[in-house]
Parts: structure tokens; sequence; C-alpha cells
């Protein structure tokens, strides 16, 4: 069994390679943020497809700089179906 440090849904550490691939096939990749957008304002542009984990955007750990995507992770898969239907929209 594979160990990981990947938060889980409720803030608990995946301790499996099932649970990662979980974890994995409810989150959806959001490209082209915008360097000045903040976690709140994609939370506010995708809080009508269902439940989620808080917005992890994704910063070069040495500026802390943004780098212009982020990830999401919806608590169940249906609401990622839902999601792609903000596919190239705007934020």
């Amino acid at each position: 069994m594979t160990k990981s440090t990947t938060p889980g849904n409720d803030g608990s550490l995946i301790t499996s390679l099932e649970e990662k691939m979980e974890a994995d096939a409810s989150s959806i990749y959001v490209g082209n943020v915008d360097y000045g957008a903040i976690a709140e304002e994609l939370e506010d542009h995708f809080h009508g497809c269902g439940s989620f984990n808080p917005v992890t955007t994704v910063c070069d750990k040495f500026s802390g700089l943004a780098k212009g995507f982020a990830y999401i992770e919806f608590l169940d898969k249906e609401s990622v179906w839902t999601s792609l239907t903000l596919d190239d929209s705007l934020f």
C-alpha cells in the first residue's frame, strides 16, 4: 500500500492509492487563471457546480507568486461533470 501526504476531503491524510485515485477522479484542473485571482473568486465561479474542498491555487515555492492554475476537489464525481459546463468561461 502506497502512503501519501495528500489531504483528504475531511482534512485527514490519504493513506492508500485507492483513496488518492478517488480524490483525483473528483478533482479538476483550472488553467489560464489570472495571476491576480484569489481562491475566493474561483470558489464563487464554481459554487453552482456542487460542494468542494477549498480551492488550491498553485504558487511558486520560492517567490510565492501564482503560477496561473488551480485545482478544485469536489465532494462527489457528478459535480466534476457539472463543472465542465464552465469550460472556456471567464470569471
